[in-house]
């Protein structure tokens, strides 16, 4: 059997700035399988810049009806995306992963805590992608993050606003 690969672009907690959205779309549309917006980008969910974007809700999300979570399916791949500020990641895993778990996902998105991430959980590839416009914590980068996903291994690449890659973030977890 031959093997597959995809590979998806996942953004968090752009606070207003629109034009990095817009910058990422136009970089990487048609280039990766799909695009990921883990919330509070304070942008109408009603924008058009959404089209072609997975996008959830965040806590400073007040303009129009995004959703809470997606399950996202990608030929056999499960993707759980949420913000975080729900499962109250700002305190605990569990939540976030006793869901994850529900749901099955291969991979679970979230953002809210602006520190970029990556672990695996089980079977499950967590991943925060920081923030593209109001870093925090020890890694000061705006950055996101791009995921190669193969028969069997996750590869985690963070870049920065500049598209520059963030080399100590990189990861590599088998599936």
């Amino acid at each position: 059997m031959a093997s597959t690969s995809k590979t998806i672009l996942v953004m968090s907690d752009s606070h207003g700035d629109r034009a990095v959205v817009q910058e990422l779309k136009d970089r990487y549309s048609g280039k990766v399988d799909a695009i990921f917006h883990n919330g509070d980008s304070e942008l109408d969910s009603e924008d058009p810049i959404w089209e072609g974007i997975q996008v959830v809700e965040g806590n400073c999300d007040y303009y129009g009806n995004f959703p809470a979570s997606l399950k996202v399916r990608m030929g056999d791949l499960t993707i759980a995306q949420t913000h975080g500020h729900l499962y109250r990641i700002n305190y605990t895993w569990q939540n976030l992963d006793y869901w994850a778990q529900e749901l099955d996902a291969d991979i679970c998105l979230y953002g809210h805590l602006h520190i970029p991430d990556a672990t695996v959980r089980g079977k499950t590839l967590f991943l925060n992608p920081g923030s593209v416009s109001h870093p925090r914590g020890m890694i000061r980068e705006k950055l996101y993050a791009l995921v190669t996903i193969t028969d069997d291994l996750f590869h985690v690449e963070f870049y920065t606003r500049n598209h520059q890659l963030y080399s100590p973030l990189t990861k590599d977890f088998p599936r």
